[in-house]
């Protein structure tokens, strides 16, 4: 079998380049393909697309697969060498083949050829240039445009959209290409997902062609977004481009938020270019607007308060000297190194220069090991990645009310608070496209590598001209967000079912942050984990854990900031959201809609709404350790309550689901909490001293609040049932290693006389923490 490849750069599509025909299934080619690029540079949306064809075919050619590669990196590093190893192709299904691709890829001048030798990675020789010059014109010799129809395809795929400004807002796209109107599925909230890909055929002379205009508008009831694309023309095409959107009646108001997507002309026999970015990916570094020169940009400037940092571990009898790197929409901006220390204390300022709103859904912060070279060099080398934490802009920033006209919602906001950093092995990657909650699904890491102290401000104009600024003299004025008490954290094991057949003895270890980590000799050893058990075959195909009447019981006491005000807002929102949902799905059960009981549950899910709706929440205004965002966010959750309560008073008995999931969304789009600062609570299932499999829960969930079941966590000192998974790469696709279920208290160890876990059954206390000469008091055998 023979191959020939095909390598058509996007920018100069009409300018083709192949390559000889080698016969085989692993087929080598060792050639170089030359485009001139005359006087026109590189630009950051270049590509390079590649065709794989069987020339040996039966018919004329069978095409195999093709593949497309971004030539970014050659703009930003003009004299590097862009490797491009095993790049899978893809059929025109957009499903991957098991064929690959291997190859290389420069930048260079004709002074960089005349030195090229037969041994460079290229191999390029003054002959094959002159040779591929003469064989194939300059794309910059335009050809006069025909007068005679021909057919064209405009393709335009509309991916997603960010920061959409409104409040209750059900976004829908209209694409009109040509004067031909199409539109997209309605969508909810203001970053919403489309990926829906729109096609117009034309039969045109291309002089007509060439003047029709691409129009994207979108509708969402209470604002209307407009932008134009470039004018369609063979060979061109916006990948992955952000559009600035603005008010068509009102384009001085600024812009009004961002649309992703990809839009190519193609003429008869063009290949369209490929997509491979198939995963989600949740650093923002490729975000390329397309601006436009009528819209005036609104300049915000994002200052990082870099305080300090505590509990920067990696291996046994071993110190760091981290660095911490914060990164937004590509930029990335580090403090000073700090020599061998696991709490380095920065007192820094990074400055961010951002266009609002922002386009970016993370802040990435990383935590990085820099060692010295060589003694006495000064040099510093990165050598490990301590651990890392995305905060979601969508958390700590709002589009609701006008703020002096020009930007909706709050600024971003964060802190003075913790951010707890992840490392290690990583969670299983699931996303839905219509969660609003994505910080939640795609996860840092599973092991605790310690906690920032950081604090976020914004300012519209620029307080200072230094990207970096030291801070010594503010620190005490954070200093009351760092007072520390003493938690109890106690964990009842009622069973364990629907288990492989584990051949070792188990155990479950239970830790928040550092403490309970057996594994970590580092710190003060703590008993936190059961006792060993064989496991059990039930006689059909699980297996269990034989705990039968004696129940193992955990206790760990540890260390945090009080942040119970916080928590009880969180909790009494939790509350309402879980009351409503439990309303729904029992709606969404009743299929015949003559049911006699379909009335009676329509108004209780609106009665119990209101009435939770109307609870008032902690106030956060009188709170002395509120931060700005938590004064923000409070008065967002009392406007959205009261809205939900006056359209609960108001709705009519049409529509219930849908519109009953429209006030779920939006109670799930403002429950998470950014800054939650205590760790989420890890049990994990041990099996021959190593981690085989997590369950991860939220320290709010099983929180206990002297105020009352409401603001306490909704499994707090209840049982509950947690299903266990392999991190990511291990154990056998699509199973769950195991059932557990548990009851979980966590609280001040000063309410735990209030604690009722163990009065339930008969348990057993395989493990009490003692702190400082005192028993943890939680638990008793």
């Amino acid at each position: 079998m023979s191959y020939s490849i095909c390598w058509p750069l996007g920018v100069f599509s009409d300018v083709k380049r192949t390559t000889r025909e080698v016969e085989g299934n692993h087929p080598v080619w060792n050639e170089t393909l030359i485009w001139h690029l005359w006087n026109h540079p590189l630009q950051k949306d270049s590509f390079l697309q590649i065709t794989l064809r069987d020339m040996g075919s039966v018919k004329k050619e069978r095409f195999i697969g093709m593949a497309t590669v971004l030539l970014k990196p050659l703009v930003k590093k003009p004299r590097k060498i862009l490797f491009v190893n095993d790049l899978t192709l893809i059929n025109h299904s957009m499903m991957p083949t098991e064929c690959t691709v291997t190859l290389q890829a420069a930048l260079m001048t004709y002074k960089d050829i005349e030195k090229i030798g037969d041994e460079d990675l290229l191999a390029i020789t003054a002959q094959e240039v002159a040779k591929q010059k003469l064989m194939f014109p300059s794309a910059t010799v335009h050809k006069a445009l025909s007068p005679k129809p021909q057919h064209f395809q405009v393709r335009v795929q509309v991916f997603e959209a960010r920061q959409l400004m409104g409040n209750d807002i059900k976004p829908v796209v209209k694409v009109v290409i040509g004067g031909h109107q199409h539109h997209s599925r309605i969508k909810i909230g203001n970053n919403p997902f489309f990926n829906e890909i729109f096609f117009q055929n034309f039969y045109e002379a291309p002089m007509k062609f060439f003047d029709e205009i691409i129009l994207i508008q979108g509708d969402g009831g209470t604002w209307r977004l407009v932008s134009h694309g470039p004018s369609a023309s063979p060979g061109h095409t916006l990948l992955r481009k952000w559009l600035g959107l603005c008010q068509p009646n009102e384009r001085n108001s600024g812009v009004r938020g961002y649309l992703k997507v990809t839009i190519c002309a193609l003429g008869v026999g063009d290949q369209a270019p490929v997509d491979q970015k198939l995963i989600y990916r949740v650093d923002d570094t490729d975000t390329r607007i397309f601006k436009s020169s009528v819209v005036p940009i609104s300049i915000a400037y994002l200052q990082f308060f870099i305080y300090c940092a505590e509990d920067l571990h990696l291996k046994k009898h071993y110190s760091v000297s981290p660095m911490l790197e914060v990164e937004l929409i590509g930029e990335k901006l580090k403090t000073h190194v700090q020599t061998q220390t696991e709490s380095p204390i920065w007192n820094q300022i990074l400055t961010f220069r951002i266009q609002l709103p922002c386009l970016s859904s993370y802040i990435k912060f990383r935590v990085l090991d820099w060692r010295k070279s060589e003694p006495g060099w000064g040099l510093y080398l990165c050598n490990d990645e301590i651990g890392t934490v995305s905060l979601s802009l969508n958390q700590i920033s709002s589009t609701g009310a006008e703020i002096e006209g020009m930007y909706s919602g709050f600024l971003p906001c964060f802190g003075p608070s913790f951010l707890t950093l992840r490392g290690g092995k990583k969670a299983p990657f699931r996303m839905k496209e219509e969660d609003p909650n994505i910080p939640n699904i795609v996860k840092d890491g599973l092991a605790y590598r310690g906690r920032v102290f950081l604090e976020l401000i914004t300012h519209i104009k620029s307080r200072q001209e230094a990207k970096m600024k030291d801070l010594s003299l503010d620190v005490i004025s954070v200093e009351k967000h760092q007072n520390r008490q003493k938690y109890g954290l106690c964990v009842i094991f009622l069973s364990c079912t629907m288990m492989p057949d584990f051949k070792d003895l188990i155990q479950f270890e239970v830790s928040i942050g550092h403490y309970g980590n057996k594994m970590d000799l580092s710190y003060k050893p703590l008993v936190s984990t059961t006792q060993y058990s064989p496991v059990i075959y039930d006689g059909n195909i699980y297996h269990y854990v034989p705990w039968y009447n004696t129940k193992p019981v955990v206790a760990v006491t540890s260390f945090w900031e009080d942040v119970g005000f916080r928590m009880n807002c969180l909790n009494l929102l939790q509350f309402t959201r879980d009351r409503l949902k439990a309303n729904l799905d029992t709606l969404k059960s009743m299929r015949n809609p003559r049911d006699p009981a379909l009335l009676p549950q329509w108004e209780k899910l609106l009665r119990e709404l209101v009435e939770d709706c109307k609870r008032p929440l902690p106030c956060m205004t009188s709170q002395p350790k509120a931060t700005d965002l938590d004064k923000n966010r409070w008065k967002l959750h009392r406007l959205l309550l009261q809205e939900l309560a006056q359209k609960a008073k108001q709705a009519p008995p049409r529509d219930m689901v849908a519109t009953a999931e429209g006030w779920l969304y939006r109670l799930n789009a403002v429950l998470p909490e950014p800054q939650m600062n205590l760790p989420d609570v890890m049990i994990w299932l041990m099996a021959r001293e190593q981690r085989a499999a997590y369950a991860q829960v939220p320290a709010h969930s099983i929180l206990f609040s002297p105020h009352g079941a409401r603001h306490s966590g909704r499994f707090c000192g209840k049982t509950q049932t947690l299903f266990l998974q392999y991190p990511e790469g291990e154990g056998e696709k699509d199973t769950l290693p195991a059932q557990l279920r548990v009851c979980m208290w966590l609280g001040n160890v000063t309410d735990s006389r209030d604690l009722e876990l163990l009065r339930q059954g008969e348990v057993v206390v395989y493990a009490e923490t003692v702190s400082g000469g005192e028993a943890g008091g939680l638990a008793g055998g």
